[in-house]
């Protein structure tokens, strides 16, 4: 998942930040180690009480530290240069694969779905980039740091001579094997704690993206909350929801308590560590004072690259965190894509008519809505659907435009390039009200001459100076507003199949009778399949398909409408 992006097309620009962000490491690195032999020089001439060398070494401070905050300052540059081209290809990546195929509604039908995939696009994605780049570029500083400093301690080291029940033992490095075998119990007493701490990140991840949507989904149905008095009902939910904040928090709290134990012990101690095993040698006038500062700074760096993970233990718990629950998603993504979900059905070969044979539609446990239904509309038919509430009406829908999984029989669609859905309540961008209107298409050769005029038959004159206002029109919008306003997409778009899910039912029954008139002035040649439950829409269709919600379904011709039999199959 991290490595992807160092083998994609954008591989060129990523290893080019990032043979950047390594030579900057490396160069600190350096940088570190000449300031650490400073020192020797240094202290010696204090101890000599040498004027002139004292201030030549100042003079070389100055140099080495002002490459050393240029190097700084370049590595933190590339460093994000290379953070927000990961987070972007990253982001482009799972935003792709969540809307190729319609990933993002086919995934509603898949066992144990992933919650909150907008936080873990937004929020996980940058956490886990933002992470994994600290990381390794701290891993990469520390292990060059061990390897430099490993070299100069272990040369200042010298030999420790051990006697062991008459035997005596050299240890040559005694100082590297010592800071070895410290930071190896430091670092395994903190994975031992600290192991809750990922567990509890994880969970922490989703219960902040959970109050979150709870708290975006109160702004969305402020309106209703508002009417049903619901404050304080919504109030307790809220606070339930922090609750489950609150409790992982507190035991997060209580873990980073004893690491932070072990840690602050660990860092007290290794401060006078150095000087405790290198003391002997001094004492028995083996080291000079600058020498022995030499191997305090170096036993510094050595124990502090050795000690990596005891350091960044909570960073490294909120990065497995974060990379559990993207892998969690891309996997489903992958599995959702495998799946591959029958939205389709094999074809009856007949171009511009839409018609099923034996088509059977069911709800997501089984239950039967729709049986054997076979019908064909032509080009330029007008079909009702109708029935009592949950018999299948919207899934018959689903089914028709691609995206309901759950059916059996064979179909003939027109192209999706003729066809256009206008669901009960329309979805509206957040944009300007002239590609909201157009949505979702941006149609460049459509004039506002078009547009206008589309409005004013649908009686939205009041939104004609605000073509260019960019604005959330959803909210702005009145329910019926915004039924009116993608039928105006009808007539702006001129699809050859129109489909109406109960498009007008917040329209008067007037208003109704002059949009169908319209659209029939409109959309001459056009097919109009529409789900309603208004006797009075039946005036306006050729075809009336009733479904009873048991799986039984019956077309009626009205009788002033005898012209199309041939047009029309029913079930045996």
């Amino acid at each position: 998942m991290a490595l992807s992006y160092w083998l994609s097309g954008a591989a060129p620009i990523a290893w080019l930040l990032s043979f950047f962000l390594i030579a900057c490491t490396v160069v600190l690195v350096v940088l570190n180690m000449q300031l650490n032999n400073w020192q020797v020089d240094f202290y010696n001439h204090l101890q000599q009480h040498s004027r002139s060398g004292f201030y030549h070494s100042l003079l070389q401070f100055v140099m080495i530290c002002s490459v050393l905050v240029a190097s700084t300052g370049w590595q933190t540059h590339f460093k994000m240069l290379l953070q927000i081209r990961w987070r972007q290809w990253l982001t482009d990546r799972y935003i792709s694969l969540w809307l190729h195929n319609q990933n993002y509604y086919h995934m509603n039908f898949i066992t144990n779905v992933v919650d909150n995939p907008d936080q873990r696009i937004e929020e996980d994605i940058q956490l886990f980039v933002t992470h994994s780049l600290e990381l390794a570029v701290g891993l990469l500083r520390h292990l060059a740091t061990l390897v430099v400093f490993s070299v100069v301690l272990w040369r200042l080291s010298g030999e420790l001579t051990v006697s062991l029940i008459g035997t005596t033992i050299i240890i040559p490095g005694y100082l590297v094997w010592s800071a070895l075998i410290y930071s190896t119990m430091g670092t395994l007493t903190t994975i031992k704690i600290g192991r809750p701490l990922m567990l509890q990140n994880n969970i922490q991840q989703s219960n902040e993206a959970n109050f979150r949507y709870s708290l975006a989904r109160l702004r969305e149905y402020a309106e209703c909350i508002a009417l049903y008095k619901g404050e304080l009902l919504e109030k307790s939910s809220l606070l339930k929801r922090f609750s489950n904040i609150v409790a992982t928090y507190l035991a997060m709290s209580k873990t980073t308590r004893d690491i932070t134990w072990v840690s602050a012990a660990y860092a007290q101690l290794s401060t006078v560590f150095a000087f405790l095993i290198a003391s002997p040698r001094f004492f028995n006038d083996e080291l000079q004072l600058g020498q022995l500062f030499e191997i305090s700074g170096a036993y510094w760096y050595v124990n502090s690259a050795l000690s990596y993970i005891i350091e960044s233990f909570g960073k490294i718990a909120q990065w497995q965190a974060v990379t559990d629950r993207l892998q969690q998603f891309y996997t489903q993504l992958l599995k959702s894509q495998q799946q591959k979900l029958k939205t389709t059905a094999p074809s009856l070969g007949k171009p511009n008519v839409l018609m099923t044979k034996d088509l059977s539609v069911y709800s997501p446990s089984g239950h039967a809505l729709i049986d054997k239904l076979t019908i064909e509309i032509a080009a330029g038919d007008r079909l009702l659907i109708t029935g009592p509430s949950g018999c299948g009406k919207s899934t018959l829908l689903q089914t028709l435009a691609g995206i309901w999984p759950y059916f059996d029989g064979r179909l003939s669609l027109p192209s999706d390039d003729d066809v256009l859905f206008l669901p009960q309540k329309p979805y509206l961008p957040i944009d300007s009200l002239r590609n909201a209107v157009l949505y979702p298409h941006k149609h460049g050769k459509i004039t506002d001459t078009t547009l206008k005029e589309a409005l004013t038959i649908c009686k939205l004159n009041i939104l004609l100076q605000q073509l260019d206002r960019e604005a959330d029109w959803s909210k702005i919008l009145s329910l019926g507003e915004l039924q009116r306003l993608s039928l105006a997409r009808a007539i702006i778009h001129q699809p050859k199949w129109l489909f109406l899910d109960e498009t007008t039912s917040c329209i008067d029954t007037s208003m109704e009778a002059e949009v169908y008139q319209v659209l029939h002035e409109k959309l001459p040649t056009s097919s109009i399949i529409s789900i309603g439950h208004r006797d009075t829409l039946k005036a306006h269709h050729r075809i009336i398909l009733e479904l009873n919600g048991s799986g039984g379904w019956h077309c009626i011709e009205p009788t002033h409408q005898r012209a199309i039999p041939s047009r029309l199959q029913r079930a045996k």
